[in-house]
Order: structure tokens, then C-alpha cells, then sequence
């Protein structure tokens, strides 16, 4: 298998599951607004929400980074490189952004993180955030490796 095709092929799924991800991730808000004006109907209770969370956010974010390097990733030349590492690296400081921000809320209401919803210190994060931010890491990874192994590699002498 060709590098450029494993690469290709990763971040295809890799988009696939943050596309899955993202979906779920608006069902479920779908679902929480249903229940909040099942209250309000009940009881008269009004619940607002200003904007999305930041794991709404993130995720969305992430989804349009990985569309960058995936279509990065069918180009030629230059333009491969460079929509790849805008792609890669953007999700990669999204993700990064998202893990700060448990710690800059665990450090304003002066509470240990443990007491926060968080999978591997992702804020409202699940299982299927933390394959992906991995998946992220390794398509940099692969792309920096054959990059190198391109770059080093020993040229024929001319005869």
C-alpha cells in the first residue's frame, strides 16, 4: 500500500467518524430541547441556552478542520502539503483548546477537575472523541514520517 493511499484512507475515516460524532452530537441536543419544553409545557420552567457548549463547538470545528486535509490529501503538490497541515494541525489545536478549557473552569470555580462530566479531560467529551483526537496524532505522525523518509532518501548516481 502505497503511503499516500494509508494516509488517504485515514483521514477519510477519520472525517467519517467525526461526521458520526458531530450527528450524534446534534440528536442528542435535539432530544435535550424536546425535554425542555416537555418542562416548560409541564411546569412552566423555561431553560435557555446561549449558544452552543464548547463541546458542540469543538466538535463542529474539528469536523471542518478534517474536511480541509481530507480534500488536502486529493490534491497535488503544494496545495496536498499545505491544506493537510492546515487541516491536521487545526483540529490538533482545537482539540488541544478543548483540554484547557476543563482546566480554566476547574481553576475558576476553584473545584478539582474530577468533579466536572469529562472523558480524558475533554469537557462533555465521549469515547469516540478521544479515537479521534488519537487518529489526529496519527496521521501527523505518518505524514511527518514519510515526509522525512522523502526528503532522506538516497538519490541513484547518475551513470
Amino acid at each position: 500500500m502505497s503511503k499516500t493511499l494509508s494516509i488517504k484512507r485515514i483521514t477519510l475515516l477519520v472525517l467519517l467518524a467525526a461526521s458520526c460524532n458531530l450527528a450524534w452530537q446534534f440528536y442528542r441536543l435535539q432530544l435535550e430541547r424536546i425535554e425542555s419544553q416537555r418542562a416548560y409545557e409541564q411546569y412552566g420552567v423555561i431553560a435557555c441556552r446561549f449558544g452552543p457548549s464548547r463541546d458542540e463547538i469543538s466538535r463542529i470545528y474539528v469536523e471542518i478542520f478534517l474536511l480541509v486535509a481530507f480534500v488536502g490529501g486529493r490534491l497535488k503538490g503544494v496545495k496536498n502539503t499545505l491544506l493537510s497541515v492546515v487541516g491536521l494541525s487545526g483540529s490538533a489545536i482545537i482539540y488541544i483548546l478543548w483540554w484547557q478549557y476543563l482546566f480554566r473552569l476547574a481553576a475558576l470555580a476553584e473545584a478539582e477537575v474530577k468533579s466536572m462530566p469529562h472523558l480524558a479531560y475533554l469537557y462533555g467529551g465521549n469515547v469516540l472523541d478521544i479515537g479521534i483526537a488519537g487518529s489526529i496524532v496519527l496521521l501527523i505522525f505518518l505524514s511527518v514520517w514519510y515526509a522525512a523518509h522523502s526528503l532522506f532518501r538516497p538519490t541513484r548516481p547518475c551513470s
